[in-house]
Parts: structure tokens; C-alpha cells; sequence
């Protein structure tokens, strides 16, 4: 199994993980071959990305760090509570509390931690994707910073519904695909106030802890950020640490004005920002466990040989165990050779075929 971007699945390969709607509907199943009338829907619905059979790597299992029902029923819960408060409807807090819980449960008992999400569902919404991904994200960083366990699922619950205030943003704004002009970037500016006025009513139910990091996630530590342009730690230390997670998740993902950066351009711009934009403790923690490459991904080496991530090391995620597969003039491997690039220094990655 690979994931791959759409972009370099062609008609004929076969679907490895289902396909998911907004709505935690199955859009195509696993074991679907795929034609160009499919891939056409997919571009329209701005997929990014697909798990697909390879029978040459089917032996490198590509980790799922949540369970495919507790995903869907994230995603439902999300999408059901968005769509209530959009509609001016009444919300219960019970349900996002409880899926943060079960999040949180589920990823604490992995064998490894590195911040990466090969593992988890593809949907067709991108902005439902940003909150469940963020919230992974957040929960991961806060476990690697050793919160405890309430604390973490706190953090998780506060993450899912960090950027609830934008469903007060006129959708033309948000899915823009131009520069925002001064104005409408003034009105996007106004989200974190919103969500904070929405969920603080909420207090009797939810932690004002989880308000507060929908107000403060786009502060900076050296005053620059909004509302408030509060720095330092007189920014709650949940939103310090979802603040990193936040930026990393837009970045590498799609946006209407841009494509999504690679890995090595976002571990950059976090390792740029510390100590201004980010904290500087949780920020040399979630480089330390950020993952730039992952099972299933063919690389180029220095040498213009090639290969494919087989795992990642708890310890080293950015140096991972390889397979070599083919020499820099194209003649494959016979058999195909492991290496430890944590143990091979005179190798590196130049290049990935997936981001």
C-alpha cells in the first residue's frame, strides 16, 4: 500500500482505504479500481491525497494511528455540531468531549509517537479535516511535552473547535482564492473573538480553558499575533501549543490560493519562527518528533538511488529505515536492500514522489 497524491494516480489503480464524505458516508470503498470518471469527481471535491494496492510494497504497512469508526464518528460529530451553530441551533458540548477522549485514548497507546498522519481517512471537507487533523496534531505535541492525561484531552477538546468562530465568516472570504484585501482579512481577524464569545456561553459544560484557546491560537510570543497581541506566557500555554499545530496543519495542506508546502518547507518555517512567532520549548519538541517522511513514500537519495520509507524510529523520525529499489540509472535492486539512514549519515533524502 502507498498513499500518493491525486495528482499521480492514473485510472486502474485500486483504492487501499475507503473514501469518506463530510458526513462519514463511504464515497468509494476499498478495493474499487479507479477510472478517470472517478478521479474527475475527486479533483472537483479537491482530494489530496489516496491509499493505493501496490503489490510491490505490500508488505510495508502504513500505521493508522485511529481506528477508522472512531475517525467517522469525529468527523460526524464535527460536521453535525459546525452545521448546528451555523444554523444558530443548540449544541451540546457531551459529544466533541467525548470523541477528544477517545481520541486521545487511542493514540496514547501507540507503540511510536511522531507527528505524522498517514494514517488517518481521507474526506472531501477540507476545513472539517483541518480541525480533526489539528486536534491529532495537538494531542501528539501535548503528550511528547508530557501534560497529563486530562490535560491532554483538554487540549484535544479545544483543538476540535479552535476555529469554531469562522462559521461566522462569509464562506466567500475563507474559500477566496486570491489575496484577502485589507478589509476582508480584517474580518477574518475577528474569528478567535467570535469562537471565544461562542464557547465561553458554554462554561457550565466545557473548560473556559477550551475558550480561551480558541481566542488566543493566532497570538505570537513577541506580541504580533490577534486579537490582542498578547506575548510571552501571558498567552495560555494550550494555545501556545496549538498555535505551532495550527500553522503546520494549514501549511501542509491545501488551501483556495495556494498548494500545500512539503514537509521540509514546514519544518522550516516552525524552526524559523521560534522564540517569535512560536514557543520555543514546545516548538523544539514538535521538530524533534516531526516526521518528514513516511511508510510507503518513494524518496531520491544523494547517492540518485532510489527508495521507499519502510518505517520510521520513535527516536529518529526524520532519519527512517529505507528499502532500496532501484540504482541512479534505473536498474532495480535484485533483492531490494534495508538501511537505517540514522546509521548511514553519508545518506539523505533529496527528494520525495509524494509531497
Amino acid at each position: 500500500m502507498r498513499q500518493i497524491r491525486l495528482t499521480e494516480v492514473h485510472p486502474g489503480m485500486i483504492l487501499a482505504r475507503n473514501l469518506y464524505s463530510r458526513k462519514g458516508h463511504i464515497l468509494l470503498a476499498s478495493g474499487v479500481r479507479l477510472t478517470e470518471v472517478y478521479l474527475h469527481k475527486l479533483r472537483r471535491l479537491k482530494v489530496k491525497t489516496l491509499f493505493i494496492h501496490d503489490e510491490r510494497y505490500e508488505d510495508i504497512a502504513i500505521p493508522e494511528y485511529l481506528s477508522v469508526e472512531t475517525q467517522q464518528r469525529a468527523f460526524s460529530i464535527l460536521s453535525s455540531t459546525m452545521e448546528k451553530i451555523h444554523n444558530k441551533e443548540a449544541f451540546a458540548i457531551d459529544d466533541i468531549s467525548s470523541i477528544a477522549s477517545d481520541i486521545v485514548e487511542e493514540l496514547i497507546i501507540q507503540p511510536a509517537i511522531s507527528i505524522q498522519l498517514t494514517g488517518i481517512a481521507t474526506h472531501d471537507d477540507y476545513t472539517l479535516d483541518h480541525s480533526l487533523n489539528c486536534a491529532i496534531y495537538a494531542a501528539l505535541l501535548a503528550y511528547s511535552c508530557s501534560f497529563s492525561i486530562p490535560q491532554i484531552k483538554e487540549i484535544t477538546c479545544g483543538a476540535l473547535l479552535h476555529d469554531v468562530g469562522k462559521l461566522n465568516v462569509d464562506k466567500k472570504i475563507i474559500n477566496k482564492p486570491d489575496r484577502l484585501t485589507e478589509k476582508e482579512f480584517g474580518i477574518i481577524k475577528q474569528h478567535p473573538q467570535s469562537g471565544f464569545n461562542l464557547l465561553v456561553k458554554k462554561r457550565w459544560e466545557l473548560s473556559s480553558l477550551v475558550a480561551h484557546m480558541a481566542w488566543q491560537h493566532h497570538e505570537k510570543i513577541d506580541g504580533t499575533g490577534y486579537p490582542r497581541g498578547l506575548q510571552g506566557e501571558e498567552i495560555l500555554n494550550y494555545a501556545r501549543l496549538l498555535a505551532i499545530t495550527d500553522v503546520y496543519e494549514a501549511i501542509t495542506g491545501c488551501r483556495p490560493y495556494r498548494k500545500a508546502m512539503n514537509l521540509e518547507e514546514a519544518y522550516d518555517i516552525i524552526r524559523s519562527g521560534l522564540g517569535t512567532a512560536f514557543d520555543e520549548h514546545f516548538g523544539k519538541i514538535f521538530l524533534s518528533k516531526m516526521a518528514l517522511y513516511f511508510p510507503g513514500m518513494e524518496v531520491l537519495l544523494n547517492t540518485g538511488e532510489k527508495a521507499i520509507v519502510v518505517s520510521l524510529l520513535e527516536n529518529t523520525p526524520r532519519h527512517p529505515i529505507i528499502r532500496l529499489i532501484a540504482y541512479p540509472d534505473g536498474t532495480a535492486y535484485s533483492p531490494p536492500i534495508e538501511i537505517n539512514l540514522a546509521e548511514n549519515p553519508h545518506l539523505s533524502i533529496v527528494n520525495t514522489s509524494y509531497i
